[in-house]
């Protein structure tokens, strides 16, 4: 059997709200609903490969990863607040597992270091010695970056130089 979830097992949703009718659009974003409402939703400190309007490389593959890990059971969701847009923010949780962290474990997506600074930096360490998902791409580039077309040290993880994107 595949494995379920890696890390998260005590990372329990406090307030949290089952998402229901849900569509995955990438890695990081999905759009369901909570009771009633129709809510578009960014997951919390994590930044997925961009699969539109321009793919990044392993952007169909953290997308993939996304319903992948949504489908082992009930999704519920906690909010953070709002970003920017109006899209909620928050964490997804199945089975009590956080599903933003496990996206980073599985090396399908980057701590969002500008709006979480280290949060799963862990994660993403392990993922990136361990050659998982994007990792496997020696040159991988942070969204922030490919969304910015950028090209600059600070756009590809270093664990040793690790720091906060100032914007």
């Amino acid at each position: 059997m595949k494995r379920l979830l890696l890390l998260c097992a005590f990372s329990t949703p406090l307030q949290a709200a089952p998402l229901t009718n849900f569509q995955i659009i990438d890695g990081d974003t999905v759009h369901g609903y909570i009771g009633s409402e129709y809510t578009e939703i960014r997951l919390q400190c994590i930044d997925a490969p961009e699969t539109y309007p321009s793919t990044q490389s392993h952007g169909p593959e953290s997308t993939q990863t996304l319903i992948d890990l949504l489908s082992y059971g009930p999704v519920d969701f906690q909010s953070t607040g709002k970003d920017q847009y109006g899209r909620e923010t928050g964490y997804l949780f199945v089975n009590g597992y956080n599903i933003n962290q496990e996206m980073v474990a599985r090396g399908a997506a980057w701590n969002y270091a500008y709006y979480c600074g280290n949060k799963f930096e862990l994660e993403q360490d392990i993922a990136y010695y361990s050659n998982l998902g994007l990792w496997e791409d020696s040159d991988a580039k942070d969204p922030y970056c490919f969304r910015k077309n950028l090209d600059r040290d600070f756009c590809y993880y270093n664990p040793e130089n690790n720091f906060i994107l100032d914007d």
